[in-house]
């Protein structure tokens, strides 16, 4: 008989092997998150990566894919994994599980889903303030969680909860310049048109691919925004001690890390992706390890 506990063991495995057999820039339940917190994390990912994973898929339609976010959505406020028929019971008793563990307030997840469904029905930006609005429920959420998840309280730890909004901000940010020709293949342009008309660049440029020299600056003024909202976070790595600021110090290195690989290049992101390749981890990993930044 299968009882509940197996139920919640199973899914946790499944959201572990997720969350290991993904690339990311960033680490993902690295070996610098306690054992005891690190499923709780994969937990996060999981859900937040199948959801992603719906909001980018070519093959559903815009209503396919709000109808499956929705579910999703009503899944996790009801608690209720029935009926089921796209598959989130694969990860949702390990969320369920982490919710509760974690003490984490459900509006953090419900932000994330808001994301989720604007990233099926809009897919132009005209401020760089609708960027940081959409990272604000994209990505900011998840840096609330693993700070809940290490015993912080929002209420309690505003200063450190607003340090981490922009550092997550900034990864969101990092990740848009990274994968702008990623994005274009799904018809998604996240360079605001503010930004595109101030260097006298345009869409039929950007879709056209050149990389002319308004290409170049652009880029370079997005990377140089992002850079300084990373540096308006970076005070939170003085004030949390032990692994998590190892692991923290790690994903604000490895943010960096990708914006000074798009400076390399020479900012033509439309024609080569840069990655973060083994040579690059160790490098993080060392610099983690030492003082400062």
């Amino acid at each position: 008989m299968v009882t509940e506990n197996d139920i919640v063991i199973r899914s946790l495995k499944y959201c572990r092997d997720l969350a290991k057999s993904h690339y990311e820039n960033f680490p993902v339940g690295s070996i610098l998150v306690p054992k005891n917190k690190r499923d709780l994390v994969y937990s996060i990912y999981a859900f937040a990566r199948s959801a992603d994973d719906i909001a980018d898929n070519p093959e559903y339609l815009q209503e396919e894919k709000l109808e499956k976010l929705n579910s999703l959505n009503e899944m996790l406020v009801s608690g209720n994994l029935n009926p089921d028929s796209f598959g989130f019971s694969k990860f949702l008793p390990a969320l369920f599980y982490t919710i509760d563990k974690g003490k984490i307030p459900l509006t953090y997840l419900t932000d994330l889903l808001s994301a989720f469904k604007q990233d099926s029905v809009k897919n132009r930006y005209d401020t760089f303030e609708e960027l940081t609005d959409y990272s604000s429920r994209s990505a900011n959420p998840v840096g609330r969680i693993v700070l809940t998840i290490f015993g912080y309280d929002e209420s309690r730890d505003m200063n450190l909860f607003s340090y981490s909004d922009r550092i997550c901000t900034a990864l969101q940010l990092t990740n848009f310049w990274q994968d702008v020709s990623v994005d274009l293949t799904l018809n998604r342009v996240y360079i605001p048109s503010t930004e595109m008309k101030k260097f006298g660049y345009s869409y039929d440029d950007l879709f056209a691919g050149r990389e002319n020299n308004n290409f170049i600056r652009m880029i370079g003024s997005l990377i140089h925004q992002t850079e300084d909202i990373f540096k308006s976070g970076a005070p939170i790595l003085n004030e949390v001690k032990g692994r998590l600021r190892l692991e923290l110090k790690a994903t604000y290195l490895g943010g960096n890390y990708i914006l000074d690989l798009i400076r390399s290049i020479d900012y033509r992101v439309l024609k080569n992706r840069v990655t973060l390749n083994n040579a690059g981890k160790f490098k993080i990993a060392c610099k983690t390890l030492l003082p400062g930044l």
